[in-house]
């Protein structure tokens, strides 16, 4: 009873163990496709935005081109429908500048010689090459042949404001020389990435070389726009942060669930064992019935044996009875005559109690496994077969082979599969009955020559309550009891098969 109640907690533990993982790895899946997806999304997020901001930055930093340009044209038109001189012109560049926060300088370029204007003072000098380490706006306005009007303005100013909340900007030159950064100090972009990384940056325009990494075109320079990575350490924490919320509620969830929805199971369970116990209570009232009834039949058969067995003592004693009293009516009864009498009867009656003894030893029930020789046990069966086999013949081919299990039952296969053998030789009246018997290795075989089962039955002989005999010749038990002892307490092998002669009824022992 201890060891039915462990039985039970144990598969209610393990059926809500089992429900536990099953919702534990549903969770654990759900929460891989979120991040997958809150990651897919997130860059995909990025990317949009970006796309978005670099249009339009591109598109502000041509409208200050546009600007710069029509001021530069204004100017032209303003000072010059006229002969100015350069107190005038100094005066309206003053008032250009101070106007615009974003003009670096305003310039006048005649002849080699150049009056500008910044946001300090204004001074004439001589043109010089513009300095290409500067990062700005320059629009050149021609007045005539040798004049123009030329305005810088403050680009970095502008590409400062950008926010850097979502990306990070770098701006390079041709050869990757880093113009404007607003988040790390170096000169070049070879310093920050790969080879590979770089050439493609530096070879592709309008596109993400890779998912966090978009180049924009901008005139003769390369807007590179980066992933904040503040930003994205801050999205994966909150990812890892949602993540183990959600695994510590699903495993509490799992739990709860778990064991909640083990109940019916659980109940499922044990009805499903109350009716498994009583359909087996029920196979094992029925073999129950089935092994008396098969030893009720084996009770018959060996009262039958020991009839046949008795019927030649029986006959010689009825014929020394007969030749008594002959001789008793002759007068020839001496005691020489007693003795012979005394001696040839009390023969004859220790044979009887010997069968008797024979048969009771046979059907004695073991109380514990042993090991015994197959070929003794088939001779024993033989012996008390002695009186039905009477004209047949028996063909022995034996090995010595040793098994373990109740002598008994065995005893009992072999002689319910001789008797059979024996039935059918006589019920088909077979000339030179013959039964083989064969030992070899782990094979038992019996064979008779009576010509074999019809295919039809060959399939049924095994089934309880199936015979071809006559209903007072046959219970139909025998064999089944025979297959059950052989499969479930040898766990061996009961078959049988045609032959060419008759039957032939295998036993195939597993060792």
């Amino acid at each position: 009873m201890l060891e039915e109640q462990d039985i039970k907690l144990n598969y209610r533990v393990n059926i809500s163990l089992t429900f536990i993982f099953f919702a534990f790895f549903i969770v654990i899946t759900t929460i891989s496709i979120v991040m997958f997806y809150w990651t897919k999304l997130s860059t995909e997020n990025f990317q949009n935005k970006v796309i978005f901001e670099s249009k339009n930055i591109v598109k502000e930093y041509h409208q200050k081109e546009n600007l710069i340009e029509n001021t530069a044209l204004g100017l032209k038109k303003g000072i010059f429908d006229f002969t100015p001189n350069q107190n005038i012109i100094f005066a309206i560049f003053k008032t250009y500048l101070f106007s615009n926060k974003n003009f670096i300088e305003i310039s006048y370029i005649k002849d080699k010689k150049e009056f500008f204007c910044n946001k300090n003072y204004c001074n004439s000098r001589t043109t010089i090459k513009n300095n290409k380490d500067k990062f700005y706006i320059k629009k050149r306005v021609k007045i005539d042949k040798n004049s123009f009007i030329e305005i810088k303005s403050d680009i970095l100013s502008f590409f400062k404001s950008i926010p850097n909340d979502i990306f990070n900007l770098i701006i390079v030159d041709k050869k990757g020389k880093i113009l404007f950064t607003n988040f790390i100090k170096t000169a070049s972009i070879y310093d920050i990435f790969t080879h590979n990384l770089v050439d493609k940056i530096l070879l592709n325009n309008n596109k993400f070389v890779t998912n966090d990494i978009y180049v924009k075109n901008l005139d003769n320079y390369k807007l590179i726009f980066i992933q904040n990575k503040k930003l994205l350490q801050k999205q994966k924490q909150l990812a890892r942060n949602l993540a183990i919320t959600m695994l510590i509620i699903s495993v509490i969830l799992s739990i709860i669930f778990g064991y909640i929805f083990s109940k019916p199971l659980y109940h499922f369970y044990e009805e499903l064992d109350r009716r498994v116990k009583k359909e087996i209570e029920k196979n094992r009232e029925k073999e129950q019935i089935l092994m008396h009834q098969s030893k009720l039949a084996s009770l018959g058969e060996m009262l039958g044996n020991i009839a046949h067995q008795w019927r030649h003592p029986l006959t010689r004693l009825s014929l020394l009875i007969q030749n008594f009293e002959m001789a008793y009516k002759m007068k020839r009864v001496d005691e020489e005559f007693i003795l012979k009498f005394k001696n040839r009867a009390l023969e004859q009656i220790n044979y009887m109690s010997n069968t008797i003894d024979d048969f009771t030893n046979f059907f004695k029930k073991d109380k514990e496994k042993q090991i015994f020789l197959v070929d003794i046990v088939i001779e024993e069966a033989l012996k008390l077969l002695e009186g039905r086999l009477k004209g047949v013949k028996v063909v022995k081919e034996y090995q010595k082979l040793e098994i373990t299990g109740y002598k008994t039952e065995f005893s009992q296969v072999i002689l319910n599969i001789l008797n059979n053998a024996i039935d059918v030789l006589n019920e088909r009246e077979v000339k030179d009955k013959t039964i083989f018997i064969r030992i070899d290795k782990n094979i038992i075989e019996i064979e008779d020559n009576g010509g074999g089962i019809k295919l039809e039955n060959i399939n049924q002989v095994f089934e309880p309550y199936f015979t071809t005999k006559f209903q007072s010749q046959g219970t139909g038990i025998g064999l089944y009891m025979s297959k059950i002892i052989i499969t479930k307490h040898f766990n061996a092998k009961l078959e049988v098969r045609n032959s060419e002669k008759g039957a032939i009824f295998r036993i195939e022992l597993s060792y």
